[in-house]
């Protein structure tokens, strides 16, 4: 009789929630931290502005130095030698802020997610791709983002860094529009 294995493909990853800081991500390890900037966004905040202060000051240099620019499309993979709790972290260029929609939100995140199956990627630590910043209420458009991370992403556990606000409006339309 032959041995079954385990199928790599996990069909719904087990989704968290954390405050976007320091401190609660180097208590959620995981294999890739994603992280997004708007091209015209200077200086860089939230948890990208604070993860450009841990790695003193790279991702800021990137910009500077034209190595990154925040278009949209752009990617850069970057080894964190040890500095956070996730060993590589994808940077994401989320193009000009005046630009940004949800359905294009939508779509860098299963860009991402296609990067992190090329990565082999199993716990994935992500925000909510600058959704919160939108005219269209988190409530409708967060819900929809929660379920393209967890279905069929091959991810067995995905982390949304949010502040409180945003995790409770996100529950909230998840509970709603049931998914």
């Amino acid at each position: 009789m032959a041995a079954v294995t385990a199928s790599p493909y996990v069909e719904r990853a087990e989704l968290r929630w954390i405050a976007p800081e320091l401190r609660v991500l180097d208590d959620s390890p995981g294999d890739l931290l994603v992280l997004c900037a708007f091209a015209d966004e200077r200086p860089l905040g939230g948890l990208t502005g604070l993860v450009d202060w841990r790695l003193a000051g790279a991702l800021s240099s990137w910009r500077i130095g034209g190595f990154s620019t925040g278009e949209l499309g752009e990617r850069v993979l970057y080894p964190t030698a040890r500095r956070l709790s996730h060993p590589r972290l994808l940077f994401v260029g989320l193009g000009h802020r005046a630009e940004h929609r949800s359905d294009r939100a939508l779509a860098i995140a299963e860009e991402v997610l296609e990067a992190a199956r090329g990565l082999g990627v199993r716990t994935l630590t992500t925000g909510l791709f600058h959704l919160e910043v939108l005219a269209t209420p988190l409530e409708r458009v967060g819900p929809r983002l929660v379920h393209l991370l967890r279905s069929g992403s091959g991810l067995e556990r995905v982390t949304i860094a949010a502040d409180e606000e945003s995790q409770r409006l996100v529950k909230d339309g998840i509970q709603f529009f049931g998914r």
